[in-house]
């Protein structure tokens, strides 16, 4: 029989040795993973401001650029009542410092006024001051003169009286009336040092109140009144305009406030796709609600299951090749990082769901190099798609693989 032909035994025998060493090589050359999946993660797009859309949104599917407008919220029912107090106090500080300003401007009027009426006062008391002192100067010359004849009368009534010509009578009317020309000169030296010194007090703006003087002084109290008075005012004035810039400001950041709570355009943080989204045009929205989900196809990744007895041959940095179910296609990709089979698993911001498994397998993250896959958007960046990934052995290390059947025998 054919079968048991020497060349059909050899045959057989060349064709399952073949089988053996395909089946394997690949294991024997490198690592093998048919449980990977392409994933990406996606940013979550949270509503900035209550409101209803105003628009509606791109659908699931669109691809958005950078900065691209996503949504549009309009909020009518913002609160104004802080704002329009803030208008309010504003007005009310702005309206005090102008009537202040004219309450102010009056005063300095009436002191302009008050100050002329002193200064006309002042001229005409140092005129009239001046006058009466040139006259009590030239009294008190006439009494000098009165009071030299006086003394020469004395003199020569003394000596006819030594000579027995004039009675002591008539030397002692001459006495008096040199004791009279004499008090009269010291009263008009007296009265010449008084107006001189209310001359000099006048040059000073210091005014002695007498008879007929009484305006003098009111004025000069008025005026003093008016100062401390348009004192306050620039003091007030002051006060009212700080608090008038200190609203404005307030103001300002109140209208921002409300200016954002009132409007509010969501934008694309990067190039993507629309992954996933829970809005529709007209639509309420909440404050940090979620609205919908970009996948960001900027970074692909692959996360593949491996033994974990290889987790030490397998590092960041080593090259691996990826290509999907499906296609001939292979792509490039660097191993980026390793967990150990308990580590906590990423789930929450993954687009796909990476592979589970129960027994002791190390968790390989395999970064795709840029490609067309990247650009993919009508099919979402192929995220999803089930992919087979190889690392290459750099040798077959037959000396660690018995070593490691050693120690697991005994």
């Amino acid at each position: 029989m054919i079968l048991n032909h020497r060349m059909t035994r050899i045959t057989v025998g060349i064709l399952l040795l073949m089988l053996v060493v395909a089946v394997l090589l690949p294991g024997l050359t490198g690592f093998t993973s048919l449980d990977g999946t392409v994933n990406a993660r996606f940013a979550t797009i949270n509503a900035p401001i209550d409101g209803e859309i105003a628009e509606p949104p791109p659908p699931i599917g669109t691809p958005v650029a950078e900065g691209e407008t996503l949504a549009i919220i309009r909020n009518e029912r913002v609160n104004r009542t802080v704002l329009a107090s803030l208008r309010a106090e504003h007005r009310t500080a702005v309206d005090r410092v102008a009537a202040l300003e004219r309450e102010r401007d009056e005063l300095v009027s009436l002191r302009d006024q008050l100050a002329e009426r002193l200064a006309v006062f002042k001229s005409a008391t140092i005129a009239s001051l001046e006058r009466e002192l040139r006259i009590l100067r030239k009294r008190v010359e006439v009494s000098r003169a009165q009071d030299v004849v006086a003394r020469v009368d004395l003199d020569r009534r003394q000596e006819l009286e030594s000579k027995g010509i004039f009675t002591r009578k008539m030397v002692e009317a001459a006495e008096a009336a040199g004791a009279a020309t004499g008090g009269e000169l010291e009263i008009s030296n007296l009265t010449v040092e008084l107006l001189q010194q209310r001359l000099d007090a006048v040059r000073q703006d210091i005014f002695v109140v007498a008879d007929g003087q009484n305006d003098v002084p009111y004025s000069r109290q008025r005026q003093d009144e008016v100062i401390v008075r348009i004192n306050d005012l620039n003091t007030r004035i002051a006060e009212n305009r700080t608090r008038a810039s200190q609203t404005e400001q307030q103001m300002i950041e109140e209208e921002k406030r409300v200016s954002n709570l009132e409007s509010a355009t969501v934008p694309s943080p990067f190039e993507g796709v629309v992954w996933a989204r829970s809005i529709v045009g007209g639509s309420n929205v909440v404050l940090n609600n979620e609205m919908m989900r970009i996948l960001d196809c900027r970074e692909l990744f692959v996360d593949i299951l491996v033994p974990e007895v290889d987790y030490d041959e397998i590092y960041p940095g080593r090259d691996a090749e990826v290509r999907l179910f499906g296609r001939g296609e292979v792509f490039k990709g660097q191993v980026q990082a390793l967990k150990g089979s308990s580590a906590v698993v990423e789930k929450d911001s993954l687009a796909a769901n990476e592979p589970e498994t129960d027994e002791r397998n190390a968790r390989i993250r395999i970064l795709l190099a840029p490609s067309a896959l990247n650009t993919d958007f009508a099919n979402f960046c192929q995220v999803g798609r089930t992919v087979q990934v190889r690392i290459s052995k750099h040798n077959l290390r037959i000396t660690q693989w018995i070593k490691s059947l050693w120690f697991s025998l005994f």
